[in-house]
């Protein structure tokens, strides 16, 4: 896999964490695609933490690490991972313990870990309401299953979705992913929809 297709899925899977508007993602790739995403990366700031390796694909943890420290600092969220049994704030000591949770579900020792809906910056009572109702009667699907507010839902789904048409379009005019992380950082493009 080329860098450029790399940079492709990273548009398509990860748009909202290069616009700076989520903290963290996962990315699915090919597997052996290590050095190729790095250099992808390169220039952004963004870290990419490997939580599972199968026979054909690589899971990472794609994370925005000032957005992601600022997640760990929230106090229900803080207290809610506790409860998960993440034991700190350490943003190391906790991508350390998602990737062992996330390795023992790929392996069938364990559950989904669905407190990565709150790793991804996702609203705690909708993952919350996920976790009660096994992912059932909820109120809206889109990004993440809603259970609570769906008017704030259905404005950071647009977000992202007008994130991730950006990202992508720019990719496919050939734009490296550190100078489309650059320009939405540096609010050049004109993106963000009305969310009024």
């Amino acid at each position: 896999m080329g860098t450029e297709a790399i940079g492709y899925v990273l548009g398509q899977q990860c748009a909202p964490v290069i616009a700076g508007v989520k903290p963290s993602n996962l990315l699915i790739v090919e597997k052996g695609n290590q050095n190729g995403l790095r250099h992808v990366l390169k220039g952004t700031g963004l870290r990419a933490h490997l939580l599972y390796s199968s026979p054909e694909k690589d899971y990472w943890f794609l994370v925005d690490p000032d957005a992601f420290q600022q997640l760990l600092k929230e106090q229900q969220k803080s207290e809610f991972l506790r409860e998960c049994g993440y034991e700190n704030e350490d943003m190391e000591a906790v991508l350390e313990r998602l990737a062992e949770r996330f390795r023992e579900y790929k392996q069938k020792v364990s559950d989904f870990p669905h407190e990565m809906g709150v790793l991804f910056g996702y609203p705690l009572n909708d993952v919350k309401g996920f976790i009660e109702n096994s992912g059932k009667n909820f109120k809206r699907s889109g990004y993440w299953k809603v259970y609570d507010d769906v008017a704030y839902a259905d404005r950071i789904f647009a977000l992202y979705e007008s994130a991730r048409r950006m990202a992508l379009k720019l990719c496919g005019q050939g734009w490296r992913i550190a100078d489309i992380w650059k320009c939405f950082r540096a609010s050049e493009l004109q993106w963000k929809p009305d969310l009024a």
